[in-house]
């Protein structure tokens, strides 16, 4: 069993790195184009509740833009993403005199105090109110001012969900639920709350709110978009303090789960969070220009954001979740909004070098979930979305295999899930392989009868690997061998003729049109250019595929040259990442998506480093600052591509226990690592002939081992002066 991060740790009080970070960067997007489609995010490490500032709900999840001078709340948000959109959420807004309910009649200008990932402070100014909120894992304390004579009141306003509020005058508590799910849980989906009040209420001027905007005297309410607004009777700049409690399972849940504040003032528990957040942020602590730095932990902090906590404790302190497919209450952890397409390629990698023991937990969670609802998680929020090709989680799951986190019974029990992905059909279209059944049979999945066909394909060869390096790990050599062999059939994909991966239908025949510029259709949110080196487990193979190492450099270097085109295919539009990767112009590589975030150290992988570190070099400096991201951030994905590719390895192929070395972009880095080790990194490198060593041993293939790194010492970057 792991053990849970202790973020209270003093080694990190000293140092303030939470004041280099940008809670903006990334949120100033639109559906056309991206620069991260973040929000400014309020919350403790991986807490099961964040909080954003609102300024235009009508515009579903992009309810927040830096250029907005309107307020529209405070909002209580678990969006993962503006795509996958908000569930459990609801807005705090604080008002005088009159109550308004609707987004455009009660928007308040407003003035940004401090935002931060310990806290937001904003003054309404309309309402002359001032508010600041302090989160906890579950739990948080807001505290609000008045600079005004008019009737001081809170708002709480829900979406147009069904709503439950009952507020006990006398002990001054509100409590209640709503009822907003989204596609990953059911219908009966519900978010309890349990919030106290320090000062008394007014009943006769509080009322019970409808979104419609009408009103009502009371103080109970039923009903869809059901809220209530709460006079309270206080003296002109009087301060109120109001304490949540959260729950997925109970109002007696939220009480319970209240205790992690209750009795602590605003600025105590907003000091508690910063704690927590400088104790991880200062696992890393690189020497280099401040704007290096605000960029680096803008960054960092989104690692440590997603996966959330989606688990609570009984009044035994055991601990339990509302399983999101029965509604039925189980014991153990889970996690919620993680797109594993997305995050196995970066995030969980990182988070396994620094805090491994959480890694742990999180895998926990995900085989809770398969031993409840029958197969292993995709994409969750906070319950299956199965959105987006593959079952990547199996790549999570064999790479903490590899680097000792799980248990053997964990493994037995990820092997069965990861076979069950990789041999059973799924009933429904959230879960398991697409087109499994086919993919048995000829080796592939045919371009006629399923979309993104390649992707798939190219998922499954890996995963395929993946449970290969999982059998070895528990001595299923026969398996372990079966599996290998299934992994190397993206060889019957390649076409000799073009010069690309490209779909197969099932009779072997490929389409006669076809253009490596072109969208969609058998590839994913690109083309044949940006999906078609997806051979992480086999980049020998692939490379002898194009006439060996020299000719796949140049394959590289003309995907690199080639000038940012492209066709939008069976999208039939101009999507948001074919603007992206235009804007960014690094030739053909998206790197503003994730399939494209591994082609620059494809060149280390062949011993040309110079040229991994040119090209993530120039990425690193022109496409990322602490204002923006090259495209969707995606749960700490793309955050977790710039903290790699800062420190100067990349994690090319999950599962295999090495990095491929691309070069160092600061002077100097100092890693705490999840061992208890330090891992010194020194940049001594110029622009060519780059050489890394470690612990005064070069590393002539640029491969280095994680198991290497963990024991700690110097990773050096240097130049061999040219004779």
């Amino acid at each position: 069993m792991s053990k849970r991060v202790n973020h209270n740790s003093t080694n990190s009080k000293n140092h303030n790195f939470i004041d280099y970070v940008n809670i903006k960067q990334g949120t100033l997007s639109e559906p056309r184009f991206s620069t991260g489609n973040t929000l400014p995010l309020t919350c403790v490490p991986f807490g099961m509740n964040s909080f954003s500032i609102q300024t235009s709900g009508k515009d579903g999840g992009w309810f927040y833009s830096p250029l907005h001078k309107h307020c529209e709340g405070i909002r209580l948000t678990h969006q993962p993403s503006p795509w996958v959109r908000d569930y459990g959420h609801f807005v705090i807004m604080p008002q005088n005199g009159k109550t308004f309910i609707s987004e455009d009649n009660r928007s308040s200008s407003f003035e940004e105090i401090s935002l931060s990932p310990a806290a937001t402070e904003l003054y309404f100014k309309r309402y002359s109110a001032y508010l600041g909120i302090a989160p906890s894992e579950r739990s948080a304390v807001f505290k609000v001012r008045w600079d005004s004579v008019s009737t001081p009141r809170i708002s709480f306003i829900p979406f147009d969900f069904y709503t439950e509020v009952n507020l006990d005058e006398k002990n001054r508590i509100l409590t209640g639920f709503t009822n907003a799910f989204g596609d990953g849980t059911r219908s009966d989906f519900k978010f309890y709350f349990y919030i106290t009040f320090d000062k008394p209420i007014i009943i006769e001027e509080t009322v019970i709110t409808h979104n419609s905007g009408e009103t009502e005297n009371g103080l109970c309410g039923r009903g869809k978009g059901c809220g209530i607004s709460i006079a309270f009777n206080l003296k002109e700049g009087e301060e109120l303090t109001a304490l949540l409690g959260t729950s997925y399972i109970s109002v007696e849940n939220a009480k319970r789960n209240l205790d992690e504040v209750r009795d602590r003032s605003f600025e105590e528990v907003k000091s508690s969070a910063g704690e927590k957040w400088n104790f991880l942020l200062s696992k890393i602590k690189i020497e280099d220009t401040e704007e290096r730095k605000q960029t680096f932990y803008s960054c960092l902090y989104r690692c440590f954001i997603f996966p959330r906590i989606f688990y609570e404790f009984d009044d035994s302190k055991n601990t339990i979740h509302y399983n999101t497919k029965t509604g039925e209450i189980c014991r153990g952890k889970m996690f919620a909004d993680s797109g594993f397409w997305d995050s196995y390629r970066t995030l969980y990698p990182l988070l396994s070098l620094i805090i491994p023991e959480h890694v742990g937990e999180l895998c926990e969670g995900w085989l809770n979930f398969y031993n409840e609802q029958g197969w292993l998680p995709k994409w969750i929020s906070p319950g299956e979305r199965g959105i987006m090709p593959g079952t990547l989680v199996d790549a999570v799951l064999s790479d903490c295999a590899q680097k000792g986190i799980l248990s053997e019974n964990q493994m037995r029990t990820a092997l069965e899930g990861m076979i069950k992905n990789a041999t059973e059909e799924s009933k429904s279209h959230l879960s398991g392989r697409v087109g499994v059944k086919d993919y048995l049979e000829l080796g592939y999945i045919p371009s006629e009868k399923y979309r993104e066909s390649v992707n798939n394909s190219l998922d499954a060869y890996f995963c395929d690997w993946c449970i290969s390096r999982l059998a070895e790990n528990l001595n299923e050599t026969e398996l372990a061998q079966k599996y290998l062999e299934r992994s190397k059939g993206y060889k019957t994909l390649f076409d000799s003729e073009t010069g690309f991966i490209r779909g197969l239908c099932s009779d072997g025949s490929r389409k006669s049109d076809f253009s490596p510029f072109e969208w969609g259709g058998d590839y994913c949110e690109g083309g044949a250019w940006q999906n078609g080196f997806a051979v992480y487990h086999d980049v020998k193979g692939l490379a002898e595929l194009y006439g060996g190492n020299d000719a796949f450099e140049k394959k590289l270097d003309e995907l690199f040259s080639s000038p940012p085109f492209f066709k939008t295919g069976t999208y039939g539009c101009e999507i948001h990442e074919m603007t992206e990767m235009a804007n960014a112009n690094f030739g053909q590589c998206a790197i503003s998506n994730q399939p494209s975030m591994h082609i620059p150290y494809l060149y280390s992988a062949i011993g040309k480093i110079d040229k991994t570190a040119y090209w993530v070099r120039k990425i690193v400096n022109e496409a990322f600052s602490a204002t923006v991201f090259p495209g969707d951030e995606d749960n700490g994905s793309m955050s977790a591509w710039y903290v790699l590719s800062v420190l100067g390895f990349y994690p090319l192929c999950p599962a295999s226990g090495e990095y491929v070395s691309g070069v160092c972009n600061a002077k100097k880095i100092t890693m705490t690592l999840g061992s208890g080790k330090t891992l010194s990194i020194i940049n001594e490198s110029s622009e060519k002939n780059i050489r890394i060593s470690f612990n005064e041993k070069e590393i002539k293939n640029f491969h280095i081992l994680h198991k290497d790194l963990m024991l700690g010492g110097v990773l050096k970057f240097y130049s061999e002066v040219e004779k």
